[in-house]
């Protein structure tokens, strides 16, 4: 053993602890230079090398580390993991199922190779191999988390169930297991028990990283508007956030648990997280994500006479990104680029027919639903995109590790993440002027593309002829109707109390909201009003409608919708405008606390947009207590609507024209992204013009 390399490599593993990962790998390297025949060298050298993210520098090293490790399990185990990430699946698979012969200790070997056959498409095969690994060693809770994870994406949520509560019963109670066990009752809406759960384990032992735990946690409390575990959730996130994501120290940023980021990613905005902060946690998932997918081989992109513009989504059918793009997507020809849609998902309930809808408007649709990442981006790439846009993000479903390996020259984020979503593979980020000020484009958003009007447009949907009557929908044939459907998970304390002070001062009134998801969910909050002297019936909650026409149409039933705060409507207050149905908001600090605003301004209804609390309930008292007032403003909003620009398809395609156009010329140039504000004439339709 060389003294020279042994003090080499002590040196480097110092670098690598201060996260100093150029200095670590060449102190290592030279070092493995010393002493060729140690393999604790050349692994630690192919880790490195591995989370910087370059694959083929860490598969030379690994390789080096087996020849000299006499065909150590373990060598044969890092080897696998590098060359998966490269691409060299059938290799990669040699490798682990070889290095878990050798060692069927090797659990590792077991969880890696099962996330390859799953990636591959070939779940029973992952079922079978974590099924005879669970046998084998039935106290090992990895193989259980991803058999019943396995479970679970496959909707068998009663084997999920199953498996774990007989893990629990064979093995006692362990936070890992009950979490497990937590998120399969969550997929079968047993919210309640689950949040029991959560707490339970929160309460044993607190999380003081952004762990998935908290993440479940803040889900969990919002799903349910348990505001009491909400507050307590939130209070715990903030000092896991300076923990797991440290200012200043962007390197340890990559040591996180990205499933539970990319959780939080889709949670935090509901809670109020300023955008500053929520981009760190964006930064943190771009870096992972980045590191982790390496770029396609790259071919030659072919210039064509049209631009080619593709669009991934996992939600091109029922939900509310199918429901805003059906009229962008049959605008989209006015842009004479040639529109690809890349779905990867189908809703089976989708009684509307968004899914037919949206496949009519190109020739070039593709049916993704079955397709690997990798698979994916090389679709894209052998499409020849141009610019490609992303709808999902960091939510459900999406494909940002697609991305991450580069399909298309330019690539572009838009509607999920309103303030931006800095990423080394998402050069813009679509949003208006109102959702990011001109104050806030530089808080680690990433470049910027900021529309003329609102960052989406509303679909002009013919309702049924008529009045609808309260008494169908369990209303109070007189009094006032508030109205504020939309997603549990945006009512906190804060709007909770504000409408109750609402109910005080405004006699037979009654706040109509979405349906909750439990009859214990709807108590809780009944209890609320029964604890400030109010009658809990005051609140009524509206069952689901099938119909998207049926369901806008019901909104005429009400006087006003009251927004909530720290996530505003956005396709809810598309549907209650249209309606003829006025929105009350309150904007905040952050980019979803304007997505209202943002609406309204695009309508002209800019004085139901107020700017406090204290507004906000003056001016609801006063409309509660005033027929006149209400009718008045829905007299207004009734004269607004035919020519609003929210509802004007060709004026937000005429604004995307102009995007493609401008960074189709700026890549061209050479010129790295940069931000962009995008200028319409007054004038609804036409061509985009700039200033």
């Amino acid at each position: 053993m060389s003294k020279a390399a042994e003090s080499l490599f002590q040196k480097a593993r110092d670098s690598a602890a201060r996260r100093d990962l150029p200095r670590a790998i060449e102190t290592a390297s030279a070092a493995a230079k010393l002493d060729p025949a140690r393999m604790d060298i050349w692994t630690f050298l192919g880790e490195l090398q591995f989370n910087t993210g370059a694959t083929a520098k860490a598969t030379e090293a690994l390789r080096q580390a087996l020849r000299v490790s006499n065909g150590k399990a373990s060598a044969l185990h890092n080897l696998g993991i590098a060359l998966k990430r490269e691409g060299a699946l059938m290799e990669a698979e040699a490798m682990l199922r070889e290095a878990w012969r050798r060692d069927p200790n090797m659990i590792a070997s077991v969880l890696s190779l099962s996330e390859l056959l799953v990636s591959s498409a070939r779940q029973d095969e992952a079922e079978a191999l974590l099924t005879q690994c669970l046998t084998r060693m039935p106290q090992n809770f990895e193989c259980l988390r991803e058999l019943t994870n396995l479970f679970l994406q496959g909707g068998r949520f009663a084997e999920a169930i199953t498996q774990t509560e007989q893990f629990i019963a064979r093995n006692g109670q362990s936070i890992p297991a009950l979490e497990q066990l937590s998120v399969a009752y969550q997929c079968v809406n047993r919210l309640d028990e689950a949040l029991e759960i959560t707490a339970a384990t929160i309460r044993a032992r607190p999380p003081n990283t952004l762990d998935i735990r908290l993440a479940s946690y803040l889900s969990i409390a919002g799903r349910i508007a348990r505001l009491d575990h909400r507050e307590q959730a939130f209070r715990l996130f903030l000092p896991a956030l300076a923990t797991s994501l440290p200012e200043g120290e962007r390197a340890r940023w990559m040591f996180n648990d990205l499933n539970a980021l990319r959780r939080l990613a889709f949670l935090l905005p509901y809670y109020g997280l300023e955008d500053r902060q929520l981009m760190r946690v964006f930064t943190a998932i771009g870096d992972m994500i980045h590191t982790r997918n390496p770029r396609l081989p790259s071919i030659k992109h072919i210039a064509s006479d049209k631009i080619r513009v593709g669009f991934v989504s996992y939600n091109f059918s029922e939900h509310p990104i199918g429901h805003l793009l059906s009229p962008f997507f049959e605008a989209h020809g006015a842009t004479g680029t040639d529109l690809y849609l890349y779905a990867l998902h189908l809703n089976g309930f989708d009684p509307n027919d968004y899914a037919g809808r949206i496949r009519a408007t190109t020739d070039h649709y593709r049916d993704c639903r079955n397709l690997t990442a990798a698979q994916l981006a090389t679709q894209i790439r052998d499409d020849n995109i141009s610019i490609l846009i992303d709808l999902d993000g960091y939510l459900g479903g999406g494909q940002p590790e697609a991305f991450a390996m580069r399909p298309a020259p330019i690539q572009i984020h838009w509607l999920q993440h309103l303030a931006g979503m800095p990423a080394p593979y998402i050069d813009y980020t679509i949003v208006d002027r109102v959702l990011v000020k001109d104050e806030e484009r530089d808080n680690g958003n990433g470049p910027l593309i900021r529309l003329a009007d609102a960052f989406q447009c509303g679909d002009r949907v013919i309702l049924p002829e008529g009045e609808p009557k309260r008494a169908d929908h369990g209303l109070p044939e007189t009094g006032t109707v508030f109205c504020a459907f939309g997603n549990w998970l945006k009512i906190d304390e804060e709007v909770f109390a504000c409408w109750i002070e609402i109910f005080k001062s405004v006699p037979h009134s009654v706040l109509w909201l979405s349906d909750g998801p439990s009859e214990r969910s709807r108590a809780l909050l009944r209890d609320r009003l029964t604890a400030s002297g109010l009658d809990p019936a005051r609140l009524i909650f509206a069952a689901r409608i099938a119909s998207k026409p049926d369901h806008i149409h019901r909104h005429k039933c009400a006087d006003l919708f009251l927004d909530t705060f720290t996530f505003s409507a956005a396709t809810t207050t598309t549907d209650a405008l249209w309606a003829g149905l006025p929105v009350l908001t309150c904007p905040g600090s952050t980019g979803q606390s304007r997505l209202s605003a943002s609406l309204l301004e695009a309508v002209g209804m800019k004085d139901t947009i107020v700017r406090d609390k204290k507004a906000y309930m003056a001016f609801a008292i006063r409309v509660g207590k005033s027929k006149s007032q209400s009718e008045l403003l829905k007299r207004k909003l009734a004269r607004l609507l035919p020519d609003a620009r929210l509802y004007d398809a060709q004026r937000l395609v005429a604004q995307f024209k102009d995007i493609y156009t401008r960074v189709w010329e700026q890549h061209s140039k050479g010129k790295p992204p940069e931000h962009v504000d995008i200028e319409l004439s007054v004038r609804a339709a036409g061509e985009a013009i700039q200033k």
